[in-house]
């Protein structure tokens, strides 16, 4: 029953702290037209390369009709373009443009401070903790729910 009540506890603050995180990308980057969603799209292909809409959907677990619509709204805004998939003919890659790897850059940067002001608040052994347990509860999950595990719905 202790147990039950942690995991309420911390799922809870999981929520608490998506939200906060969301809504702090969302004021931060107000000014570029960019929502957190558009931003995580981001983030993705600056750090991953070129790729399709159903493999962003299956690393952010999301469907991809969601990711599908972020891309339009980000090629909208001249962030990302399509080019040729050499692997699939209907599933083209996504990749940033220049204008969305300058705005991408502008991101990273207004986050470092806050980045590193977290970091300060927060010892190294209890983030590493943290994402331990972040990892095992995201197995556990994939495990009772099969389904969902792969972001393909």
């Amino acid at each position: 029953m202790e147990s039950e009540k942690a995991l309420y506890a911390v799922l809870d603050q999981i929520r608490l702290s998506f939200n906060m995180m969301r809504s702090a990308a969302d004021a931060m980057h107000g000014d570029l037209s960019i929502s957190a969603a558009m931003r995580a799209v981001l983030e993705r292909l600056a750090r991953g390369g070129p790729q399709t809409v159903p493999a962003m959907a299956r690393t952010r677990n999301v469907s991809r009709q969601h990711i599908q619509k972020l891309v339009d709204a980000l090629g909208e805004a001249a962030l990302v373009d399509l080019e040729p998939n050499p692997a699939h003919k209907r599933s083209p890659l996504v990749k940033l443009t220049p204008e969305g790897q300058e705005i991408f850059a502008t991101i990273e940067a207004r986050e470092a401070a806050v980045i590193t002001r977290l970091t300060e608040a927060l010892a190294d052994r209890d983030l590493g903790a943290t994402a331990r347990t972040l990892r095992a509860l995201t197995a556990a999950l994939g495990e009772q729910f099969p389904d969902f595990a792969d972001g393909d719905r």
